[in-house]
């Protein structure tokens, strides 16, 4: 039965039904069993006979053994001794072969003597060898090493269609050999059809035929290539692809369709009365179909383990230890220039003092020019001008006491502004901001008042009615509300360091009383206010720069700001000299390091790459810039450090302050930005720290997920711009009218990305302001929602991702031998490798 079944199929393979090939397929199984256990018996009588033959061996080599000698013991004497010496047939063949030798090499040397006396005694090369300029062929050194990488045979294995058979062949290949003649010779050689068959490689993926054999290998790859059957094309047309080739309007899809069936809107029948199939859309699709319509689902779905262990090459513990080490010594660094807790009581003390509303109000709460007032005549009267206060009880108040005001012209109807005809000569107008062209240059009552009082009780020689520059009075520029505050201005100064001081304090009220009367403060012509000081802490060993300020608006609004910041003007006065130097120079031995090893990721690039190119590429990696941008960062930062090196001692820059003024603003600037060069320096040593613990397959998946989703968000980060500054600008043009945090662009942008980040305290959010609720709630929604969900979209899909594609945590075991080369460095590493060869791994076969 399963043999006509076999034949009828042979004949016409389409004629049989299901029921006959399922029943064809179980006797064609059931055969091949059958001769499986045949095939097992007759291989178990061949072992037998094996082991049969080999025992009759033994026995018939035993039994030889006996016959020679009971021959050799009935033997006569005098023959023995004839034997012997005669010796044996292969004794003799042996001295005939000697012989022979001896006679050849005699006639060889012979010969060569006749020939050196006749042509003379040639030349010979280091190896020993007669050079011949028309025979020999004399290669270089470079294309020498290049034959020894070429691929110069390959295996080819043909796997029979339908059959577990195999057979292999050694084809010799020179560099010009494609894979289409490779393909023919081999099908040839087997009797195939080229057309039938495709050359593919180890990885399953087909060789194309205009390919060198030589180049379709990777450098690491076996040269062996599979002769396998091609799949035949499916050239059938499934119910679901015939209904998606027909036509879905006009009168072609009419000519498709019965009468009955557009009445009825029912399915159209097809050429032979049966209905028209359903659509792809409409039919049951397969999970391949159904992963493709969702982008990046079936690339996720079929991807595979590619061993991601490379970058394992150039972590070394040495280069790890480096980065921990700079970064230690960045943060010791650090503590040294700004101690920890030292700024923040420092800056804590002083400002309680002046804002906290102990003699007056709060500080924050001022808005108005008489509240300022009250403030000078009592809390920095009392604080300053007071023996006994708590700023003198703990700080050494040194130099002068300034006070700066900032004042426009008066005001004028040649200032207003506004459309063409209207008359504005009734109307004066005032200047809304303060620079050089609006400020107010005379003041005679003022001048009037003080030109018998400069350099009395306490006062300083300034001229409070005179404008003095910036440069002049050597302040530093400080933010305001709306502007940004030069040293510009008429300033009363005060010395803080007179005997006795209350004579200071009384000047200092008296003056204020005069001021408050003349208004000195008000809105139409004074813009801003600056009360600035500098003060020393024995303690802390810390000087701290004081200065208060009060914007003063057109409108007559006041903005009080307040800036403390904590400076030392030399460091080498303080104890910190001897511990600076050496974390420097220990750094600048660290950076050297980097560099040397950066140098060595290049030449390696090029060396494992084989191009020139590669080592210029490798500069300009990310990595590679992020070193450089660390060493310029530390050359600033020490370019400050010197600077403050060489700069003026303390005690001098303490009697500076006795004879005039002296703004500290910039020295105390400049101190904070050395600090923050160090703090950033920190962060891009710690960066380095965690790209070299990704010797961790953890810190690996965690680090290549982040990059590879923060790359993906860079690349939409444009429209994400754009629609953030839509943004601001909606709540800039909403909530200007009401609210401080939407006064100017850029406190909008500082509320909105606070905003962002879910801090709803900055919204300011009142009754009645429906557009600006709306505006707040489309921006959260935008930064919670949509940000924040698509980062993580984006983070859990290349995590996923990192996770297939680095394989399993066994192959992160490391043995003996990748320990050596991980903690040791040249030459130490190749030294231990020399002392024990057998930790070595094998190399790969390359073909």
């Amino acid at each position: 039965m399963a043999t006509k079944l076999h034949k009828e199929f042979l004949s016409d393979p389409a004629g049989l039904d299901l029921p006959a090939l399922r029943q064809l397929l179980r006797s064609i199984q059931a055969e091949r069993q059958h001769r499986a256990e045949k095939v097992e018996v007759l291989e178990d009588r061949l072992q037998a006979s094996n082991h049969e033959l080999a025992f009759r061996q033994h026995e018939a080599d035993v039994s030889r053994a006996d016959l020679y000698r009971l021959q050799r013991a009935d033997r006569p004497s005098w023959m023995t001794k004839v034997t012997d010496l005669l010796g044996s047939e292969e004794s003799r063949v042996e001295a005939y072969e000697k012989q022979t030798a001896e006679a050849r090499n005699s006639l060889e040397h012979f010969l060569r003597l006749e020939l050196t006396q006749v042509f003379g005694r040639r030349t010979r090369d280091e190896r020993g060898f007669v050079p011949h300029d028309d025979e020999m062929i004399q290669k270089s050194e470079a294309e020498i090493l290049r034959e020894g990488t070429l691929r110069d045979t390959v295996l080819v294995t043909y796997v029979a269609p339908y059959s577990e058979q195999k057979r292999h062949i050694s084809y010799r290949v020179a560099e010009d050999t494609t894979v289409k003649t490779l393909k023919e010779d081999v099908c040839t050689y087997w009797g195939l059809n080229e057309v039938e068959f495709v050359l593919k490689l180890a990885n399953n993926s087909k060789a194309h035929d205009s390919l060198k054999v030589m180049e379709a290998f990777r450098a690491h790859e076996e040269s062996h290539l599979m002769l396998v059957y091609k799949t035949p094309k499916n050239i059938s047309i499934m119910s679901f692809e015939h209904g998606d080739i027909l036509p879905r309007s006009g009168r072609k899809r009419l000519k498709t369709l019965t009468p009955g069936a557009i009445s009825a809107g029912g399915p159209s029948p097809g050429p032979r009365g049966a209905d028209v199939p359903l659509r792809r859309s409409e039919a049951n699709k397969s999970l391949a179909e159904e992963m493709l319509l969702l982008p990046g689902l079936f690339k996720f779905m079929t991807q595979r383990d590619r061993n991601a262990k490379k970058h394992l090459e150039r972590l070394k513990l040495r280069r790890l230890c480096a980065y921990l080490t700079m970064a230690l010594l960045t943060a010791f660094t650090i503590g040294l220039i700004r101690p920890p807790g030292v700024g923040y009581e420092c800056v804590t003390g002083i400002s309680e003092a002046f804002t906290g509303g102990v003699h007056s109000g709060p500080f924050d709460a001022i808005g108005s020019p008489e509240e300022i007032y009250s403030w000078l005549e009592d809390t920095v009267s009392a604080q300053v001008f007071t023996e006994d206060s708590m700023l003198r009880e703990y700080n050494y108040l040194v130099g002068y006491l300034q006070v700066l005001t900032q004042r426009v012209a008066e005001p004028s109807s040649s200032t207003c502004y506004g459309p063409e005809g209207l008359n504005f000569s009734s109307l004066p107008c005032v200047h809304s901001s303060f620079h050089y062209d609006t400020a107010e240059t005379s003041q005679p009552q003022i001048q009037q008042y003080f030109e018998d009082k400069v350099g009395k009780d306490g006062r300083s020689m300034s001229k409070p009615w005179e404008h003095q520059p910036g440069v002049t009075s050597g302040a530093g520029s400080a933010s305001g509300a709306f502007d940004a505050n030069d040293g510009a201005g008429q300033s009363l100064e005060y010395q803080l360091q007179y005997v006795p001081l209350s004579t200071v304090r009384n000047a200092f009220l008296e003056d204020l009383r005069f001021l408050r009367s003349v208004g000195w403060l008000s809105s139409s012509q004074t813009r801003a206010l600056h009360v600035s000081f500098v003060a020393y802490n024995a303690n802390y060993l810390t000087w701290i720069w004081s200065r208060y300020s009060f914007d003063l608006s057109a409108f007559g609004t006041v903005h009080p700001l307040q800036h403390v910041v904590p400076f030392r003007p030399h460091l080498a006065e303080y104890g910190l000299d001897g511990e600076l130097v050496v974390s420097d120079w220990a750094r600048s031995c660290l950076l050297l390091f980097i560099f040397f090893e950066v140098y060595r990721d290049a030449r390696h690039a090029q060396k494992d790459q084989g191009d020139a190119w590669k080592r210029w590429k490798h500069f300009r990696g990310l990595q590679v810039l992020m070193d450089l941008s660390l060493t310029v960062i530390f050359l600033v930062s020490l370019g400050y450090r010197i600077s403050y090196y060489t700069s003026e001692p303390s005690v001098s820059y303490a009697v500076s302050h006795v004879y005039n003024f002296r703004d500290a603003g910039q020295v105390a600037e400049s101190y904070g930005v050395q600090v923050c060069l160090e703090a950033v320096l920190l962060a891009l040593c710690l960066y380095r720290f965690v790209y070299f613990l990704r010797v961790s397959r953890h810190v690996f998946l965690i680090w290549r997920s982040v990059a590879r989703s923060a790359y993906r968000l860079a690349r939409i980060s444009l429209v994400l711009l754009l629609l953030w500054l839509g943004f601001v600008v909606l709540s800039l043009s909403v909530g200007s009218r009401f609210h401080n945090c939407n006064r100017t662009l850029g406190f909008t942008m500082s509320c909105s990305l606070l905003m962002m980040s879910g801090d709803v305290r900055v919204a300011q959010l009142e009754p009645g302001e429906s557009f600006r609720v709306v505006s707040v709630l489309l921006l959260f929604c935008f930064g919670k929602l949509v940000l924040a969900n698509v980062w993580l979209a984006m983070l859990m899909q290349e995590y996923h991702t990192a996770r297939v594609e680095a394989g399993s945590s066994s192959a992160y075991k490391w043995r003996e031998y990748d320990w050596v080369r991980w903690i040791l460095f040249w030459p130490f590493d190749r030294l231990y490798l020399k002392l024990r060869p057998s930790i070595t791994p094998v190399k790969p076969f390359e073909g």
